[in-house]
């Protein structure tokens, strides 16, 4: 992994990764045919330089203010289907910033509900856009949005030719839905109608897949499906408590790391949602 993302061979970072264990006198992982793991020692380093980087990055922001205006990076990571909400408008918000701040570097990166909290804490992103509810005393939080989760069939789903009249709660009891991959709200909700699991998903995307298939029921934001292609092959089934709203979260670290940057792509969000 470390390879691909430097866009070098294996050998050369194993022996990057053997220089740096000479020069300081430490064993910092095992290799084996069992795979790589840190020893403790390195566990130690590496958050160690987590946190030399972050210092360097808040003498960074420090120099920013002094100079009155706005450089470095701000990394920003989301979930991979806020690109489809209009009420959101990430484009419309980087393009402000840009015009305020054009020195700033301003990278976008698609990421998995489960890591984007770990990834502000540990500094790889400064801000975290997520549905995943978590409490940090290291994070701060706010709610910037709140989606409207339909339950959806596809065509070929014996639900999907129902009439409305046809179409009651009692319809759902044993249908086959897909189930996030971690405990969620729409999880503990779709069970609570009498789903049954029968597949499992880790995003949205993977979600729209298997709902496509036409074999199971799942939740998806409404606008997510309003920008499909084939969203007439989709069918919401809108009864009585099947309408959930979730909230999406803005997450980023206490502190003065990345603050302005931060705090201009925050206020960027309300004026674009005003």
């Amino acid at each position: 992994m470390a390879a691909i993302k430097l866009n070098v061979d294996v050998s050369t970072v194993s022996r990057q990764l053997k220089d740096l264990e000479t020069r300081l006198d430490l064993r910092l992982c095992e290799r084996g045919r069992s795979g790589f793991s840190l020893t403790t020692e390195g566990e130690s380093v590496f958050r160690l330089t987590c946190d030399l980087l972050l210092s360097i990055e808040d003498f960074e922001d420090r120099i920013d203010e002094i100079r009155g205006r706005a450089g470095g990076q701000l990394r920003i990571g989301a979930i991979n289907h806020v690109r489809t909400n209009n009420k959101i408008g990430f484009g419309q918000v980087i393009r402000r910033i840009n015009e305020k701040a054009p020195e700033l570097e301003v990278g976008y990166n698609v990421m998995s509900q489960s890591e984007i909290c770990r990834a502000v804490l540990n500094g790889h992103i400064h801000i975290g856009i997520t549905a995943h509810d978590r409490v940090h005393p290291e994070l701060e939080r706010l709610v910037i949005y709140s989606e409207e989760h339909h339950l959806f069939c596809s065509r070929g789903h014996p639900l999907y030719e129902m009439s409305e009249t046809q179409l009651k709660l009692s319809s759902l009891h044993k249908q086959k839905y897909v189930g996030r991959e971690r405990s969620s709200l729409l999880n503990d909700v779709a069970e609570s109608l009498g789903l049954i699991r029968g597949a499992a998903a880790n995003n949205v995307e993977a979600i729209t897949v298997l709902v496509e298939s036409g074999l199971y029921l799942g939740y998806l934001p409404a606008h997510h499906v309003a920008a499909l292609s084939n969203k007439r092959d989709f069918r919401a089934i809108n009864i009585q408590r099947t309408i959930i709203n979730v909230p999406l979260f803005l997450y980023h670290r206490k502190g003065a790391r990345r603050l302005s940057p931060v705090r201009m792509f925050i206020n960027e969000m309300k004026a674009v949602k005003t």
